[in-house]
Parts: C-alpha cells; structure tokens; sequence
C-alpha cells in the first residue's frame, strides 16, 4: 500500500517538476527547439521522469520487490512506472473530486 502511495506521490511531484521545466525553457524560448527534436521531443516527459529518480537516487518499485541486476537499469525501470503512473494519478485524483462533491 505505501508503494502505491509512494508512486502516486512521485507522479504528483514529476507534473510539477516537468510544468517547472517547461516554464524554464519556455522563457529561455528553448521549448519549441526540444520538442522538434525526434526522439527527445515525442519522450520528454520519461525523459524527465527517469532524470529526476536518478537525482532523488530511489528505487520506488524496490516495494514490490523489483530490483535489477544494475543500478542504471533501476534508474530508468523507476522513472517508467512513475512516468506510467499518471494516468493512474488522475484517476485517483478524480475519484477524490467526485466524492468530495457527493
């Protein structure tokens, strides 16, 4: 269960940090270049996602008992479940809203 939530709240944390860097690129009029680039532009967001479980240095699948042979493989193996828990995110942050307005 605090897996889940674990990876609920890493979702939550990647729409900010990758709203934050589009902001960031945005201003220095770099986004428009990044995302015209082929492989770079259609995968930002897992991009993103596997940086920033690179940078926090956390295994969030290890709950499940998830671990690879090498660490770089854990990196991107994390940063694909976050980055595919999105939708997993929205839903649940829609169930929220709809029993809150019940």
């Amino acid at each position: 269960m605090y897996t889940l939530g674990e990876l609920l709240l890493l979702a939550v944390l990647l729409g900010a940090v990758t709203a934050v860097i589009d902001s960031v690129l945005g201003v220095l009029k770099l986004s428009d270049t990044i995302r015209k680039l082929p492989l770079v532009g259609a995968h930002w967001g897992l991009g993103i996602s596997i940086l920033m479980i690179w940078l926090l240095d956390i295994t969030p699948a290890a709950g499940w008992g998830l671990m690879l042979k090498d660490d770089w493989m854990n990196v991107v193996a994390g940063g694909a479940i976050v980055y595919g828990m999105i939708p997993v995110k929205d839903a649940v942050i829609n169930m929220v809203n709809k029993g809150l307005r019940a």
